[in-house]
């Protein structure tokens, strides 16, 4: 019995521990804050919480797990970067390059995504609510309810 608990506790100590493994660089996050620019980046699970990004490049970054509650994104650019399973509520993506993004696992509601562009985009396992898509440009662009080419160019 006792043997059955201590290697309990060291699972849940290992599985625990494994947790953080995956965390941003901390030198790439010091990079975005300074220069507002982080091309192909590490910032998975950062907090920017009401953070202002807005007219940031962050293209190619990994965001996945980020907490981008209330964050400005306006004028961003996020093209190539993955936000899966990030905390996207509230977010200002207006006017954001989303082109080939991926944000499986996110919840997307309440965003503000006026004239984002979001070309070749994967929305497919994100759940959005109470936000308007329908200023949005989507071309080739996977969503929960099938590919939405609304804005390609004919």
């Amino acid at each position: 019995m006792k043997k059955i608990f201590h290697i309990t506790l060291l699972l849940m100590f290992s599985f625990f521990n494994n947790q953080n493994l995956h965390a941003f660089s901390q030198k790439d996050l010091e990079k975005l804050l300074k220069t507002n620019e982080c091309i192909q980046c590490d910032l998975s699970k950062a907090n920017f919480k009401k953070a202002n990004l807005s007219n940031a490049n962050l293209q190619g970054s990994n965001l996945n797990g980020a907490n981008l509650w209330r964050a400005n994104l306006s004028n961003a650019n996020l093209e190539n970067c993955s936000l899966e399973q990030a905390n996207l509520k509230r977010v200002n993506f207006s006017n954001a390059n989303l082109n080939r993004a991926r944000f499986h696992w996110s919840i997307i509601r309440y965003a503000i995504m006026d004239g984002a562009t979001a070309y070749q985009a994967d929305f497919s396992k994100t759940k959005i609510k109470k936000t308007n898509l329908k200023l949005v440009k989507f071309c080739e662009t996977k969503m929960p309810y099938g590919i939405d080419n609304s804005n390609c160019d004919k």
